[in-house]
């Protein structure tokens, strides 16, 4: 069955058609599907011909609206087919623009980890275990991620966490020696270092404590809970001595506080 085309009539976005077959909208076309298949006025179109058309106007459009993502900084092909799959085009449709985009250097998931790599390991001096599941989530295949990471030496890896380790140390100084190890411990861990790592970065730091600071941040926390731990009466001490404990003060210190409450 064949169709003529009797009118192409230039829509209000810059660069798109109207197609009307036998006096009736078609469908819309792009600029480029015009010049690709010759269109013009009383041509005839079949069945097939017209199922071509309309496939490649599919993928000439999720190609169009690929740049357009793709146009304010760099993306993954997992975010590209998210974004143009929400877009809801076609399965065929999108691969033909990946291909195409892949083809042009548009998207290049190696450039990609490489960059993301840098990044986060220069400005937020984030670890390898961090990155490498961010970049899993990007959909950045194992191979890639692997060669990526290959430029994230162990040098900058332990600068980094280091100077992490120290902003971490000035963050927590008003706690005890044990508890400030703890937490940087977990902050450099939850930024994504190893325990290998971690544990050379804290025997680099100076944990040694100011017995007249102690004395005053145990007398601190003391006077916070020590209010309210009246309702517990005779086990009012115990209650404080254990909170105080689990602050990482000592015990030496523990009693000496408590012991200047005269109860």
């Amino acid at each position: 069955m064949t169709k003529k085309i009797t009118k192409i009539s230039a829509q209000k976005i810059h660069g798109r058609y109207n197609l009307e077959l036998d006096g009736k909208f078609a469908f819309g076309i792009t600029e480029m599907t015009l010049i690709k298949f010759g269109l013009a006025k009383n041509r005839e179109l079949d069945d097939q011909e017209v199922s071509t058309i309309k496939k490649f106007e599919e993928s000439a459009r999720a190609l169009s609206r690929g740049l357009t993502f793709l146009s304010h900084h760099l993306r993954t092909e997992k975010e590209l087919r998210d974004k143009l799959r929400s877009q809801h085009f076609d399965a065929e449709a999108i691969d033909s623009a990946v291909t195409h985009l892949k083809e042009e250097k548009y998207i290049d998931d190696r450039i990609y980890a490489e960059n993301f790599v840098h990044t986060q390991a220069r400005l937020l001096s984030v670890g390898p275990l961090v990155i490498s599941r961010k970049l899993q989530a990007l959909g950045i295949a194992p191979v890639d991620i692997q060669a990526a990471m290959q430029d994230y030496k162990t040098d900058n890896q332990a600068e980094n966490a280091l100077a992490l380790a120290e902003k971490f140390q000035k963050h927590y100084a008003k706690n005890p020696a044990m508890i400030q190890r703890q937490k940087i411990n977990q902050a450099l861990y939850g930024k994504g270092y190893d325990a290998d790592l971690i544990k050379t970065v804290l025997e680099k730091l100076d944990f040694s404590e100011d017995p007249d600071v102690q004395l005053e941040n145990a007398r601190r926390v003391l006077a916070r809970i020590w209010p309210r731990y009246s309702k517990y009466g005779r086990e009012r001490p115990y209650k404080a001595r254990q909170y105080l404990y689990g602050k990482g003060f000592s015990a030496e210190l523990i009693d000496k506080v408590i012991g200047e409450q005269g109860d």
